[in-house]
């Protein structure tokens, strides 16, 4: 009966550690999956960040340029409006002068 008991107690002590070397192994590999996610986290906001940082340049590049035509378009409608005055500015008087003298 003593023997039983004995080895019972054995039985219950070695579950102990089986089931305490268990927790340990669990609690190391929560651990070690928490670190793998704070690592994909921080790799998966680096590479947002230069995603956006590829983005807002290439938009940056995009403004820049279509600023460039719009600015080049008004220089050339001013010319063309300037032009268009020393071309026609008798002429435009001359029909000014008339309608008044019409009226």
């Amino acid at each position: 009966m003593e023997k039983v008991i004995s080895l019972l107690f054995d039985i219950e002590r070695k579950a102990k550690q089986i089931i305490e070397r268990a927790n340990i192994e669990k609690n190391e590999l929560y651990e070690e999956n928490e670190k793998l996610i704070t690592q994909m986290e921080t790799s998966i906001a680096e590479d947002n960040n230069s995603k956006i940082n590829e983005l807002m340049s290439q938009a940056e590049k995009e403004i820049e340029k279509e600023k460039k035509q719009l600015i080049e378009n008004s220089e050339k409608q001013l010319n063309d409006l300037e032009q268009n005055y020393k071309t026609n500015h008798d002429a435009l008087v001359q029909k000014v002068f008339q309608g008044i003298i019409h009226l």
